[in-house]
């Protein structure tokens, strides 16, 4: 049904009346009240005809043309059939079967491009004359709906958006097409601000959205927690019963009804604690830049253009802890701009002004797009690491060799996700375990049949009874800086495990890049391979 939906809005674009139903009977319930041209059902849920069927049995509607839908054809498609993805041919056949022909029909009214009719303008024109319609829309990124009353925009809908944050994000669409169907809207009215003031609204955030997002990410960085120095300054959970609902004429937001969120977020105008290197460097690897040192000057820049957090101008301050919140609790891994958009239901631009307040405080930092993706190692290393690996296999024990990495439960669950960012990784598809228990972060594949499996162990000692999981076969054990050290070390020490360092390795590490996690990986391959 949701391919069915995406279907009927790309054909609304293009100037169709589309009526969805959810069976056979309410499709003929529907084409008995308003006789349709044409039926499109998914050939899948047909195969006995019964929708075929159902119409033969109605005289009045036993000579109604039924087109099904189907998602690839390994042979010729049928007389009947029609592909899902060739929006084009789907129209061009409606037509041929439409017992009107190629007479014009009365249900399109206005058609064209948004480039040459801006969304507003169409909008006011709209509003004027007291339209009553679904305007689709059609953009290379996603197809929307906006439906009037009397000229009244009632509800909008854009990609996985709805209401007025799918309609302030299609009003910033500049390169697409739309198509106007009269008739009136059958959905729930979820947009109560008259459209005036929307619209209104609309010309001060679009512009200010887009200012925003090129001082924030120019190059299309991605986003990160910076990280604590210690487990102490964990963020709480994140409240997922939170709401939003903005006024978009007085540019506020309805407070949160429960008042705690606004204590349950640190001050983003305190400076935040860095991570302290722990150990010393030791071995002949000279420490690896980290993303720490690259963004200490862009931090540097960014000082100069923000002396202080941007000014204030949306939402109540209730509202934006929750919205700083949702933002740490998200940043735990690294996220780009429109992905932190589209998961959380504010607006745009108070997600935007938070985020530029969390940023210019140094509470969140960004990442270049180099910094996302890294291989394990340069291919003529591969032959070397992969004798490595081999001299760690076990007696007893299944291959892959594996190598436990101990970290608190707040670092592990950044650490799996930079090791899902290194290409030559294979990452289990189950998501993480809530609770702090061991898991696999994911195998890394060295050609001939040589692998390495790495496995994460959260170090909370209340789970300790679980730690045996993964430290019985394990090749070494390597411990981040934050990891509990007298239990782990006599668990270890009990197995006859070599327990390494990782600061004391390689110096401070930034587990937010994938390439650091390779370092320290190749690193604790030659230690316990004894190189």
């Amino acid at each position: 049904m949701d391919a069915l939906g995406a279907l009927a809005s790309a054909l609304r674009a293009r100037g169709l009346t589309v009526n969805n139903a959810n069976g056979a009977f309410e499709a003929v319930e529907q084409a008995f009240k308003r006789p349709p041209d044409v039926v499109l059902a998914a050939r899948a849920i047909d195969e006995d005809s019964a929708l075929a069927d159902a119409f033969a049995a109605v005289p009045d509607l036993a000579d109604t043309p039924i087109l099904f839908v189907v998602d690839d054809a390994e042979g010729d498609l049928g007389p009947d059939d029609v592909l899902r993805g060739d929006v084009d041919h789907i129209v061009s056949r409606i037509t041929e079967a439409s017992p009107r022909g190629s007479k014009p029909t009365p249900l399109q009214e206005i058609r064209g491009d948004l480039q040459q009719v801006p969304l507003v303008d169409l909008l006011q024109l709209l509003a004027m004359n007291r339209r009553s319609g679904v305007l689709g829309i059609t953009t290379p990124i996603g197809a929307g709906e906006l439906r009037l009353s009397a000229g009244e925009v009632i509800d909008a809908v854009y990609r996985l958006l709805e209401g007025e944050k799918a309609l302030y994000r299609l009003l910033g669409e500049r390169d697409g097409h739309f198509a106007f169907s009269p008739g009136e809207p059958t959905s729930v009215r979820r947009l109560m601000v008259p459209t005036s003031r929307l619209l209104m609204e609309a010309l001060h955030q679009v512009d200010e959205v887009q200012r925003r997002r090129i001082e924030l990410a120019p190059a299309g960085e991605a986003f990160l927690v910076t990280e604590p120095s210690s487990d102490d300054l964990d963020l709480p959970p994140l409240h997922s019963h939170e709401t939003f609902n903005v006024g978009a004429a007085s540019g506020g937001a309805g407070a949160a009804d429960d008042a705690s969120a606004a204590t349950s977020v640190p001050d983003i105008t305190a400076p935040m604690p860095t991570s302290a290197a722990r150990g010393s460097r030791a071995g002949s690897m000279p420490p690896p830049p980290t993303l720490r040192a690259a963004e200490s000057t862009a931090l540097k820049l960014e000082a100069m253009r923000f002396p202080t957090a941007p000014p204030s101008s949306l939402g109540e301050p209730t509202e934006r802890a929750v919205v700083a919140e949702k933002l740490t609790a998200l940043l735990q891994m690294p996220h780009n701009l429109d992905e932190l958009l589209d998961e959380i239901g504010a607006p745009d631009l108070l997600i935007l002004e938070v985020l530029m307040e969390l940023t210019a405080a140094g509470k969140i930092r960004r990442i270049s797009l180099a910094d996302l993706t890294t291989p394990f190692a340069p291919p003529e290393h591969f032959p070397v690491l992969r004798s490595l690996v081999t001299r760690l296999a076990r007696p007893g024990f299944a291959p892959p060799p594996h190598l436990v990495i101990a970290a608190s439960a707040r670092r592990m669950t950044m650490l799996a996700h930079a090791v899902r960012r290194i290409a030559d990784a294979v990452v289990p598809a189950e998501p993480s375990p809530h609770a702090p228990l061991p898991r696999p972060l994911g195998v890394i594949r060295l050609g001939d049949g040589v692998e390495l499996a790495l496995i994460g162990l959260p170090t909370e000692e209340s789970f300790a009874p679980t730690w045996a999981l993964a430290l019985h076969g394990a090749a070494a054990v390597v411990r981040l800086g934050d990891a509990r050290e007298d239990a782990l070390a006599a668990h270890c020490e009990a197995l006859e495990l070599l327990l390494l360092d990782a600061e004391a390795m390689l110096g401070p590490l930034d587990l937010a890049s994938p390439g650091q996690i390779t370092l320290l990986v190749r690193a604790a391959l030659e230690a316990a391979a004894g190189v």
